[in-house]
C-alpha cells in the first residue's frame, strides 16, 4: 500500500531507513510548481508491514516526515518571519549587495579611519569584522582599493567586483587576485563552477568566463541583432541573463541558452509592454527576475516561467509607487527586490509565488529600522538587505534569517505523537481484554 506524504519543500529526499527497516522508500517523482514557488514530496513507502502495532510507528513516522518537509519549507511560507543581524560596523554605513548559500554577504562599507567605501566579504551569518572581511584589490600596497563595488559571490567564497573601470575576482575567500588578462570591465555574476559573466566597455558584447580569473577561454556572447550587450546574472548550468539592444533599437532583456552565446530568435524575452527590459538574476530552472517597462510607462519587476520569455502574467507590481526592481531569485523561486511605495518612498520586498511583501512587515523584534532595498536571497531564504537605522541615523547593511514557527511545528509533532499513543493504549487494552 502506497502511502504520499506532501509537503512544501526544496526536493530533499529524507531516509528512514535505519530507523525503520521495515519501510523501503522510493522517492518516484518530485515536481516544482515553480510559479508558487512550491515544491512538491512524493515518499512511495512499499513493503509495509500493517499490523495494528505498527499504526504507532508509522504514524510516528508521517510527523516525522511532515515536520521536515515543514520546516524546511519555511522560507517559502508566506507568514515567514525574519530575525534582523546588523552587520556594520558601528558608526560606518554599508550596503549589503549578495550573499551566497553559506550566509556570507558582499557589500561596501565606509571605514573608521580613512574615506571611501571598500568592498567586504563576511564570515558565514557574521557581521564585519574589520580585521579579516574587507576585500583588497591588490598586494601592492596592501592597502584596500576604495570605491570598489562588489556584485556577487558563489559559494566556494569567490567574489566579482570593481573599481571605476577595472574588474577584479578574489580566490575562494581570499584576496584579490591581480593577474593580467582579466577581461572585464564590470564583472557582474559567477556562479559555483567559477563561470563570470559582465562586460567590457572595448567589447560590444556581453562576455563569459569559461573558468575563473585570467587565462580561461573567453566568450563573446554577442546581441540580439543590436550594438552591445550586458551580461548581468549566470546560473550553474552555464545560461547567462542581461540586456541588449535590438535591430530596432530597443533594449530588451535575454536568456541564453546554456554555454551558448546568444540567438536573437529564441533568447529575446520581450518586455511588460514597454519598450525596455532587463535581466538581472536567473536560477538553474531558467526562471529570470529583472525589470521592465510597462505599457503606461511605468517600470515593474517581473519574474518569468521557466525558461519562457516575458508575459503579462509575470508583472509583479509594486507596492503602491510606481517603479520596482527585482534583483534576486532562489531555487523556491522566492524573489527580492525594491519598490516605491504610494508616498515616492523605497521599501524592499519579498515575493513569495502569490503575493509581493514589504519586508518591513516580517521583520521581528523592537528595532528601529527602514528597510529600503534587498539585493541577495539564498537557498536557506536569507536575505542581504540594506536599511536606515533612525536611531544611529546611517545606513546599514543586514542579514536577515527566517524564524521557525514553533507552534505549527508542535501541532504537526503533537499529531503524529497523539496518535502513535492512542494506538498504541488501544493495543494494551485489547490485549488486557
Amino acid at each position: 500500500m502506497p502511502i504520499y506524504v506532501l509537503g512544501n519543500n526544496n526536493c530533499l529526499l529524507i531516509s528512514f531507513r535505519a530507523a525503520l527497516p521495515v519501510f523501503i522508500e522510493r522517492k518516484f517523482q518530485c515536481m516544482v510548481d515553480r510559479k508558487n514557488a512550491t515544491a512538491f514530496y512524493f515518499v512511495h513507502l512499499a513493503k509495509l508491514n500493517m499490523k495494528s502495532n505498527n499504526i504507532g510507528q508509522l504514524s510516528l513516522t508521517v510527523t516525522a516526515v511532515c515536520l521536515v518537509g515543514f520546516t524546511t519549507s519555511l522560507p517559502a511560507n508566506a507568514a515567514t518571519f525574519y530575525n534582523v543581524l546588523d552587520l556594520s560596523i558601528a558608526g560606518s554605513p554599508a550596503s549589503a549587495t549578495g550573499i551566497n548559500d553559506l550566509g556570507q554577504v558582499i557589500g561596501r562599507t565606509e571605514l573608521p579611519t580613512r574615506g571611501g567605501r571598500y568592498s567586504f566579504r563576511t564570515a558565514p551569518n557574521s557581521p564585519i569584522n574589520l580585521a579579516t572581511d574587507i576585500v583588497l584589490r591588490g598586494t601592492d600596497d596592501g592597502v584596500p582599493g576604495s570605491d570598489s563595488v562588489p556584485s556577487d559571490i558563489n559559494n566556494s567564497g569567490q567574489v566579482v567586483a570593481s573599481v571605476f573601470a577595472a574588474g577584479f575576482i578574489t580566490s575562494p575567500n581570499g584576496s584579490t587576485l591581480e593577474a593580467g588578462g582579466f577581461p572585464f570591465s564590470r564583472p557582474a555574476a559567477i556562479n559555483d563552477l567559477g563561470q563570470v559573466t559582465g562586460e567590457n566597455f572595448g567589447v560590444p558584447g556581453a562576455l563569459v568566463v569559461a573558468t575563473s580569473g585570467s587565462g580561461g577561454p573567453i566568450v563573446e556572447l554577442g546581441t540580439l541583432g543590436g550594438s552591445s550587450s550586458s551580461g548581468r546574472g549566470i546560473n550553474n548550468l552555464g545560461q547567462v541573463v542581461g540586456s541588449s539592444t535590438t535591430a530596432n533599437g530597443e533594449t530588451h532583456a535575454f536568456r541564453t541558452a546554456p554555454n551558448s552565446i546568444i540567438n536573437p530568435a529564441t533568447d529575446d524575452l520581450g518586455t511588460l509592454g514597454g519598450a525596455s527590459s532587463n535581466a538581472l538574476d536567473i536560477n538553474d530552472l531558467g526562471q529570470v527576475v529583472g525589470f521592465s517597462t510597462t505599457a503606461n510607462g511605468e517600470t515593474h519587476a517581473f519574474l518569468t516561467d521557466t525558461n519562457s520569455a516575458i508575459d503579462a502574467t509575470d508583472d509583479l507590481g509594486t507596492l503602491g509607487g510606481g517603479f520596482s526592481i527585482a534583483y534576486s531569485i532562489n531555487e523556491l523561486g522566492l524573489v527580492v527586490g525594491d519598490s516605491e511605495l504610494a508616498d515616492g518612498s523605497d521599501r524592499a520586498f519579498l515575493y513569495d509565488g502569490t503575493e509581493l511583501f514589504d519586508l518591513n512587515t516580517l521583520i521581528t523584534g523592537d528595532i528601529d529600522l527602514v528597510l529600503t532595498s534587498a539585493r541577495g536571497i539564498n537557498e536557506n531564504g536569507q536575505i542581504a538587505a540594506t536599511g536606515f537605522f533612525a536611531d544611529t541615523q546611517t545606513i546599514g547593511a543586514v542579514l536577515l534569517t527566517p524564524v521557525p514557527e514553533p507552534a505549527s511545528m508542535l501541532g504537526l509533532l503533537a499529531f503524529g505523537a497523539g496518535a502513535g499513543f492512542l494506538r498504541t493504549r488501544a493495543a494494551k487494552q485489547k490485549v488486557k481484554a
